[in-house]
Parts: C-alpha cells; structure tokens; sequence
C-alpha cells in the first residue's frame, strides 16, 4: 500500500519517516488511525429529569416579589437553598436558577427589614404611625 504525504501530497516509499519533498514528518499507520477514530458522543442530557426544588424556588421567589410584595420569599428561599443542595445529583441542572432565587429573596428580605427599620424610627420620631406625613415626607424627597 503506498503512501502519501498529509502535506504536500507527494507519493511516498513506505519506509520514510519524512517527505522526501516538502520535510514534512510522515504519520504512522497507528497515528493515522487514530486521527481518523470516530468520536461517540453520548447524549443522556435529554432524558435526564430537572431540578424542580430550583425552578420551584425561583418561580415562588418572583412571584412573591412582584405579585405578594415579598410575603412568601420564605418559602421560595428554602426551596431555593434545597434545590441548589440537590443540584450535584441533577448535574448541576438548576443551579443557576437556586442561586437567582436565593439572590431575589435575599434582596427582597434586606429590604423589607430596611423598610421596616425605617417604619420604626418615623413611629418614634411623630409617635405614631401618621402615614400621610410619612408618604408626604417621602414625597418631598
């Protein structure tokens, strides 16, 4: 069986290390082989099941900010912080989702404490909760 330069193309004795044309250094039998294996690729992912304690806790993190005013953030950080733990035995499916719903709810809680913090010292300053001076205070800034 001839044999032929992967450079050049010249026609090579089967014997030569190097292309007697361009110098170039000449596969091996073994070599060729094995720059020509087929490469199997193993596809599992499409039926593997997703992290649903991540897009649980996500979901719930978004609804209670937008549509509860952060009342059940929570439930959507324990979902959150049990789907990211149950992420290692998903591949990793969810993790980016946990760690957003996590994120979500922990800036919604320092809010809320924020806001709250803020409630009490107008309550202690008028007395009160004398909630038109307080929206008229915030309204003059």
């Amino acid at each position: 069986m001839s044999k032929f330069c992967t450079n050049c193309g010249t026609k090579l004795d089967d014997n030569v290390k190097f292309c007697t044309s361009c110098g170039k250094a000449v596969e091996g039998e073994e070599q060729a082989n094995q720059n020509n294996a087929t490469v199997v690729v193993n596809n599992n992912s499409v039926n593997e099941p997703n992290n649903g304690l991540a897009i649980a806790g996500f979901v719930v993190s978004l609804v209670s900010t937008f549509l509860c005013c952060g009342a059940f953030n929570v439930v959507g950080l324990v979902l959150s912080i049990v789907g990211l733990v149950k992420a290692k035995d998903y591949n990793g499916k969810g993790k980016g989702l946990a760690i957003a719903g996590i994120v979500i709810c922990g800036v919604v809680m320092i809010l809320g404490i924020i806001f709250y913090i803020v409630m009490f010292a107008a309550e202690t300053t008028t007395g009160a909760y004398d909630w038109s001076s307080i929206v008229s205070e915030i309204e003059s800034i």
